[in-house]
C-alpha cells in the first residue's frame, strides 16, 4: 500500500474517533440534564405527595362537619321554652329540680337565653341526662357545671348546679 491510502486511513480512523468522542460528550451532557430534571421532579413529587395528604385531612375534616346535623337545628323562643325540654329529660332520668332561674329579659330587647338550674339525683341518672341533653336538636351549651356529693342526701344522690346557654330566635 502506498502512503496516500495510510494517510486516508489514519484520517478516516481520526475523524471516527472524533465523531465517537463528540458523541459520548453529548451523551453525557444529556444524561446530565435528564438527571437534575428527574431529580427536580422527584423533589417536587415529594413536595406535592405532603400537600396531597394535607388536603386530604383537610377534606375529611371537612366532610366530618358538613355530616353535622347544624342546619337540621331547631331554635327555641327562650330559655323557658328551652327548660320544657329539659324537664322531659329529667322526669325520664328521675332527677329532682330544686330551683330553676332564667337569665331574664331586660331593656335591651335581647331575649333571656341562659338556663340555671339545681337538681339532684343519682349519679349515672345525672350521667344519662347529660348525654340526652348533648342529643337535643336545639344548640345549647354547659357554660358552668358543679356537682357535688350532698352529705344530708342518701350516699348515692348528687346535686349539680348547671348553667346552660342556648341558642334562641331572634
Amino acid at each position: 500500500m502506498n502512503r496516500n491510502s495510510y494517510v486516508i486511513f489514519a484520517g478516516l480512523f481520526l475523524g471516527i474517533c472524533v465523531i465517537l468522542c463528540v458523541g459520548i460528550w453529548y451523551s453525557i451532557t444529556e444524561l446530565r440534564a435528564c438527571r437534575e430534571e428527574y431529580d427536580q421532579l422527584d423533589s417536587e413529587r415529594h413536595n406535592n405527595s405532603g400537600m396531597i395528604t394535607n388536603l386530604e385531612t383537610r377534606n375529611a375534616a371537612l366532610s366530618r362537619i358538613t355530616r353535622l346535623s347544624i342546619n337540621n337545628a331547631v331554635l327555641v323562643p327562650d330559655a323557658v321554652a328551652f327548660f320544657s325540654m329539659v324537664r322531659t329529660i329529667m322526669e325520664r332520668h328521675n332527677i329532682s329540680l330544686l330551683y330553676m332561674t332564667t337569665s331574664g329579659q331586660d331593656d335591651s330587647g335581647k331575649k333571656d337565653n341562659v338556663l340555671q338550674i339545681k337538681v339532684d339525683g343519682g349519679y349515672y341518672d345525672m350521667v344519662g341526662m347529660f348525654a340526652d341533653l348533648r342529643g337535643l336538636s336545639t344548640p345549647s351549651k354547659i357554660t358552668r357545671l358543679s356537682l357535688k356529693r350532698n352529705h344530708d342526701l342518701p350516699e348515692e344522690l348528687v346535686e349539680a348546679d348547671i348553667t346552660l346557654e342556648v341558642l334562641t330566635e331572634e
